[in-house]
């Protein structure tokens, strides 16, 4: 019998193993159809599959979340250190005459959105000198978040006592705290495409590290008809007033707009003038003379109206 021709076959070339490949061993790792379509999987006790690097994956995670606990890194602890250091009670000055004096440790409250002026220093904001923001929170309870020492913003502004009067310039200050290494004082600027209120758009208000110009505040008799008579009386402690912002004019406010941070849903603060619309007789009064045009005639919203609380005043 005529022996048949065999094809020819072309030997196979062996493929050189990559590194990696040769690295982790001949045998690939096995996956179930589970794993492969990213559902559920088989635990590691079930010999079947990847079994062996589930567990050992498993082994990692437990430990570094055991490491991370030492060292105070979770989400949850570092919250709760955060809450704890924002918290911490802190005293109100006390007024035996019943006025606000320079130094006072007082609390702002407002009007309209029936929260106290408060600062969260875990946020931040890009300013020159480190900033951080401002809000209203419900918490009454004095703190280190919330108390604002009074402070002398020109020592050659007429009046020789230390005595808070309407028309006198001051700055609110808070002391350090958490990520606070320095004092802060109350700041704003102009609205600009760089700076404004994150929901607003109004001018926005922060808590700045360096005493400039813009962190002057002037304090105003709230009544706009009784203004002009008021100007250089003593403040009443407890008693609503109007915090004027001196670089730009405008008047520290809060609105119910929330704003959600790690103390939970709070609300706005920012820079605008709330006035009415109505202008009842003030042109009548401009013709006979009575007032000009540069007298302001509306009356404050209450989104502008403030109290300062001292441990004796203004907490009702």
């Amino acid at each position: 019998l005529k022996q048949r021709r065999q094809p020819f076959k072309r030997p196979c070339r062996r493929e050189r193993p990559s590194s990696e490949s040769s690295r982790l061993g001949t045998f690939s790792m096995q996956f179930t159809p589970q794993q492969l379509t990213g559902g559920p999987k088989y635990h590691h006790h079930t010999r079947i599959g990847n079994w062996s690097e589930d567990q050992e994956l498993e082994e990692l995670r437990l430990k570094d979340f055991l490491a991370q606990k030492d060292r105070g890194e979770l989400k949850v602890t570092a919250k709760q250190q955060q809450l704890e250091e924002c918290l911490q009670p802190a005293e109100l000055s006390e007024s035996l005459d019943g006025m606000l004096h320079f130094g006072m440790a007082v609390m702002a409250f407002s009007h309209q959105s029936k929260g106290w002026l408060s600062v969260n220093p875990y946020d931040e904001v890009k300013k020159t000198s480190e900033a951080f923001m401002i809000t209203t929170s419900a918490r009454s309870d004095p703190s280190v978040r919330n108390a604002f020492f009074i402070d002398r913003a020109d020592d050659n502004d007429g009046f020789d006592d230390d005595v808070v009067h309407y028309g006198q310039m001051l700055r609110l200050v808070v002391a350090p705290f958490g990520k606070m290494t320095r004092p802060t004082f109350v700041h704003s600027e102009m609205v600009t495409a760089l700076a404004a209120a994150k929901f607003s758009r109004h001018q926005e208000v922060t808590a700045l590290a360096e005493p400039t110009g813009e962190t002057k505040w002037q304090v105003l008799y709230p009544d706009i008809g009784g203004r002009l008579e008021m100007d250089g009386e003593p403040v009443p402690a407890g008693s609503p007033i109007v915090l004027r912002h001196v670089a730009t004019g405008s008047f520290l406010a809060s609105d119910e707009i929330p704003y959600h941070n790690i103390f939970g849903a709070e609300n706005e603060v920012h820079c605008f003038h709330y006035f009415s619309l109505s202008k009842t007789q003030n042109l009548v009064g401009e013709f006979k003379g009575d007032v000009t045009g540069d007298v302001p005639l509306r009356k404050h919203g209450l989104p502008n109206i403030w109290t300062f609380r001292t441990a004796t005043h203004g907490g009702e």
